[in-house]
Formats: structure tokens, C-alpha cells, sequence
């Protein structure tokens, strides 16, 4: 062979080396979570209907429907890790034959997994609920929930940590 073929062989070997040790070293560097795949998105809509007995001293029934973004993760050997859900929710409150509609408002919900299937976490984030009173004030909840601390309830409108403004008001208006 002549030195020109033997260098060009030589060049040629040398990049497929060069490719494979950094494929290698890519393989390696990865996460683990990297082989789990892409996360499968769903776009449900949830309705909820539940009685709070937590938030005036009568109780008040709660509707609505939230439909959103839903995103379940899952790991290598397919079990599910976590739900991610970005939605929008309106309810209606009805109590002693008076009903208060709320306003739309977004929220984020995060629920994790642990390698049994068990939730490990329920964290709600964002508003929880925002009405304008017929005096025209406001009664807003923001912040987080812990959904699990609480049971699993199917709703709740005081977040453990944030804000729960003017209850007196919205109670008021669904009152006798």
C-alpha cells in the first residue's frame, strides 16, 4: 500500500475509534431515567362534585371541571414514577339554595410514586379558588395543598400554605 492509502486508513480508524469511545462514554454519562423514554401526555378533563363541611358552619357543595395537560413519567422497567397536570377549573358553590360561580383559574398538581405504586406525594400548586361575591368583593385561595396530609380528599379551598382571603364573605353569601 502506498503511504497516502495507509494514512487515510490510518485517519479513518482512528475517527471510528474516536466515535465509538464517545459513544461509550455517552451510554455511561446518561441518567438512568434516560432509558424510561419520553413521558406519555394526555389531555383529560376531571369533574369534581364534593360537599366542604371545613370552610362555613353549614355545608357547601362544590362543582365543576378542570380539563388540562397530563403527563405520566415512567421508569426503566415501565412502572409509573410520576403525574405532572397542568389544568383550568371553574366551580359552582350552592348552599341554602343560593349558588356563587367562581372564576376560571390555572393550577399545577404533582403526585409522585414510590417502586410499590404507592403516592408518595400529592402537591396541588397555584389558586385554589377565586369568587367574586355578589358585594363585589373577592374571596381568593392561593398556594400549596398537600392532597395526601388531607386524606385524598376530592376538594379542598384553603391551602396549607399561602392564602385564604375573605371566607367571611363567601360564607356570607351562601348563608340562610
Amino acid at each position: 500500500m502506498c503511504k497516502a492509502v495507509e494514512r487515510r486508513l490510518s485517519r479513518l480508524t482512528a475517527t471510528r475509534l474516536l466515535v465509538f469511545v464517545a459513544a461509550a462514554v455517552a451510554a455511561v454519562a446518561l441518567p438512568a431515567s434516560a432509558g424510561a423514554g419520553q413521558p406519555v401526555t394526555s389531555y383529560p378533563t376531571h369533574h369534581v362534585f364534593a360537599v366542604l363541611t371545613d370552610v362555613c358552619p353549614f355545608p357547601v357543595a362544590v362543582e365543576g371541571d378542570s380539563p388540562g395537560t397530563e403527563r405520566d413519567y415512567f421508569d426503566e422497567s415501565g412502572a409509573l414514577t410520576r403525574i405532572e397536570v397542568h389544568a383550568t377549573e371553574q366551580d359552582t358553590f350552592t348552599a341554602n339554595g343560593k349558588s356563587l360561580t367562581g372564576e376560571p383559574y390555572a393550577f399545577n398538581i404533582r403526585i409522585l410514586f414510590d417502586s410499590s405504586g404507592a403516592i408518595t406525594q400529592f402537591v396541588f400548586a397555584g389558586v385554589v379558588e377565586r369568587v367574586v361575591l355578589p358585594d363585589g368583593s373577592l374571596f381568593l385561595a392561593a398556594g400549596l395543598v398537600d392532597f395526601a396530609a388531607h386524606g385524598f380528599p376530592e376538594a379542598l379551598i384553603a391551602p396549607d400554605k399561602g392564602t385564604s382571603g375573605n371566607v367571611e364573605g363567601f360564607c356570607a353569601a351562601l348563608s340562610p
